[in-house]
């Protein structure tokens, strides 16, 4: 059965002398793998298309339970090239990349998270100053599709309205009010003030059109960044694993 898919391309990899295998996160089956069969025998203008953060418009022959499908024809649709300009948005754009090929099953689909990826690599590749609050925009964001959101306005334990300041507990996985995190206290709780709760609100109901006009202070997007990594790896065994963490996490204390 021919199929047709747009997709963004997450990672490629060599398969034989001639081959490419490709991962890809479409639009109507949410992660793929397909084979592109001697691509990379000269003058196939497939190869250069093929590449990360590329946006094709994929033909394939489709077959259910297949561990890869099989790619007939690939038309570029949006190449993201300014992404490519700057070390900071390879960087974040190659976490999103890295991030969505690790956590996602093969023909698990979600059109949410479809648009998630195209629209934050979209601002990345045409924002300088609003890069941080775009990659907190879509792990915040990814974390609310996935299931693993904690309730940023009250208690997870007393479900008191959080006044002052939160704090997010190792021991119970999710953000608890000052009253309730004494006598339960690990020295990784990562605490957040209330302009960080105020911040997530704002990323909560902001479309990401208008993030990058919010103004919010470095410490707090460390604070939030750090938040989000952390609660993140509790809930998301292959956080563990995602490459680039620590080069992005540089970028917000820079």
């Amino acid at each position: 059965m021919i199929l047709s898919s747009k997709g963004i391309i997450l990672k490629v990899f060599p398969y034989s002398n001639t081959s490419l295998i490709c991962n890809v996160f479409t639009d109507d089956y949410g992660k793929l793998t397909f084979i592109a069969k001697g691509v990379r025998k000269a003058k196939n203008p497939l190869l250069s298309i093929l590449q990360p953060f590329n946006l094709l418009e994929f033909q394939y022959y489709y077959k259910k339970n297949r561990s890869m499908q099989l790619i007939k024809e690939a038309d570029i649709v949006i190449s993201f090239d300014k992404l490519r300009n700057q070390l900071s948005t390879i960087v974040m754009g190659s976490a999103i990349l890295n991030i969505i090929n690790k956590i996602f099953e093969n023909e698990y689909p979600n059109t949410t998270v479809f648009r998630l990826i195209y629209k934050t690599l979209n601002k990345l590749s045409s924002s300088n100053s609003s890069n941080k609050n775009f990659f907190l925009f879509f792990m915040f964001h990814l974390c609310q599709q996935l299931g693993f959101l904690p309730n940023i306005r009250h208690c997870h334990l007393c479900n008191s309205e959080f006044s002052d300041k939160a704090i997010f507990s190792e021991q119970f996985k999710s953000l608890i009010c000052i009253n309730c995190h004494k006598g339960n206290t690990f020295s990784s709780d990562i605490h957040l003030d209330n302009k960080s709760l105020q911040f997530l609100e704002l990323i909560n109901k902001t479309n990401i059109d208008q993030i990058s006009e919010i103004e919010i202070s470095s410490i707090v997007l460390q604070e939030i960044y750090n938040f989000l990594i952390f609660f993140m790896k509790h809930n998301i065994h292959s956080m563990h694993y995602i490459k680039g963490l620590k080069e992005i996490e540089k970028i917000y204390y820079e």
